[in-house]
């Protein structure tokens, strides 16, 4: 009898503990199979979530159809972390956003939330913070709190994500400048581990100037570059961590956009020649005085030679124009007869930029080379924009943001920003050819101040052969000329 009493009384605490781990509260073990959904919308790519405790990657839900939506289904009792990932294609170079809801990146799903479906709405990057955030947050359903917030990352995604380590080195940058002190410049930037820059050898508008010490720069995990001594500094790097491109107000207010590329390897003369593609921006007073141009340049010992040009204003007189361009062995280029001129070779020389100046006026000069093969799917994926507008003093800016693409064509440039604030950006429809020359082929309504047909007119960009850089002209149809350079 005395046994037999001990095992109920076992039996009962059993089950007494058993109700008490179903209702759930903390981060207890989960009942078996209880879950909670998590969805909602993004620009592209992938939701990821990962276990807090352990540091490790539980489920990566892809987002598809239109538009993008994503779904996964994950364990409660657990403590997770979330991002935002996007080009998430093998190796370096993804952008990797922290999912935060104000201060917490810590989200406790207890059991009190299993079978329930939160939706978060929209989830974006925020370029400032390099976070995501979404329009409706998790904390709002009953069982989910917060936790405060880590900076952990996971091993599968800390091996692609960007790191301050990619800024440290020597950079050789040009600037050009639409408004205030209409200019170019150029010249060295050193990045110390601690994200300390100092320029040397900075020359504006053909005038040697002082050097800029302790220029603080931070990065986050997606690649995004800020100062702190520059609220309208907004730069990102390249999937490869060679070049960096930003817009920023200088301290003339003139908009600018700045392109560095990071200096290592050797360069010899003939890894100039070879037929180019080139994009150019000429800053000057006026609609009629700016403009564009693009078309192929062949270099050859030393010797360029434009074969083909469009022009804004319509004129082809530079066909035939040459050049002589030497390039020491960091890359850094120079031109016979014009001591304005100066460029630099990316690293997988692949592209040139340079400025000098213009017969109007200050101009800056992009260069991709020829030669690869390119089909639409290659435009596909979620790519990361900085322009400059040239032209009537309404029209001059700059512009930074994102531009998703898919393998159709159709590009939608959500969280466009300019000086003044946000920048409304129609969809549009794309085309390119083998050559990796693209043009426009329509545009929507609700073109956010331009002129759609001006636009699809005049639009005309060049991909890179690494498929990670798209450069673009084109005019806005209200008094601007526009020149782009997007990176995936």
């Amino acid at each position: 009898m005395a046994v037999k009493k001990w095992v109920m009384r076992a039996i009962l605490i059993v089950g007494i503990a058993s109700g008490l781990a179903a209702c759930g509260g903390g981060g207890g073990t989960a009942p078996a199979g209880s879950t909670v959904t998590i969805q909602g919308t993004v620009p592209g790519s992938v939701f990821v979530a990962v276990d807090n405790d352990t540091n490790t990657e539980v489920v990566r839900a892809t987002a598809s159809g239109t538009p993008k939506t994503f779904s996964m289904t994950i364990p409660t009792g657990k403590k997770y972390r979330f991002y935002l990932m996007e080009n998430e294609s093998a190796g370096s170079g993804a952008r990797v956003y922290p999912y935060f809801v104000g201060a917490t990146n810590i989200f406790n799903m207890s059991d009190n939330v299993m079978g329930q479906t939160i939706n978060l709405g929209t989830v974006a990057p925020d370029f400032t913070t390099g976070n995501a955030s979404s329009t409706s947050s998790p904390m709002t359903h009953a069982g989910v709190t917060g936790m405060g917030a880590s900076a952990a990352m996971p091993a599968s995604l800390s091996s692609a994500m960007y790191a301050m380590d990619n800024l440290a080195g020597t950079w050789h940058y040009n600037v050009l400048s639409s408004s205030g002190t209409m200019s170019w410049s150029h010249g060295s930037l050193a990045v110390d581990n601690a994200g300390i820059g100092t320029m040397t050898g900075v020359v504006r508008n053909g005038a040697s100037m002082p050097n800029l010490d302790n220029i603080p720069y931070t990065m986050s995990q997606g690649g995004m570059l800020h100062s702190s001594d520059d609220n309208t500094f907004q730069g990102v790097m390249s999937k490869d961590m060679s070049l960096f491109m930003a817009t920023f107000t200088d301290n003339t207010g003139g908009y600018s956009m700045m392109i560095a590329q990071k200096r290592g390897g050797s360069f010899a003369s003939t890894d100039m020649n070879g037929t180019w593609q080139f994009h150019r921006m000429t800053a000057a007073s006026d609609n009629l005085t700016s403009g564009w141009a693009y078309g192929s340049m062949t270099i050859s010992a030393g010797s360029g030679l434009i074969g083909s040009i469009t022009t804004s204003n319509g004129s082809s007189a530079e066909i035939g124009r040459t050049f002589t361009f030497s390039m020491d062995g960091s890359g850094v280029m120079t031109e016979s007869g014009d001591a304005s001129f100066n460029g630099a070779m990316s690293a997988g020389k692949d592209m040139i930029v340079s400025t000098d100046n213009g017969a109007n006026g200050p101009e800056m000069w992009i260069l991709v080379r020829s030669g690869a093969s390119f089909t639409m799917a290659d435009m596909a994926g979620d790519w990361m924009m900085n322009g400059l507008i040239a032209g009537n003093a309404g029209s001059r800016d700059w512009m930074n943001g994102q531009s998703v693409m898919t393998a159709a064509g159709q590009m939608t440039l959500p969280q466009m920003m300019g000086h003044g604030g946000a920048m409304s950006m129609a969809q549009s429809t794309l085309s390119m050819n083998s050559g990796g020359a693209v043009t426009m082929t329509g545009m929507s309504s609700g073109m956010g101040g331009m002129m759609g047909s001006t636009v699809t007119q005049t639009y005309h960009a060049t991909m890179s052969p690494s498929k990670t850089l798209l450069v673009s002209t084109y005019s806005d149809g209200t008094g601007g000329h526009r020149l782009t350079v997007q990176l995936k």
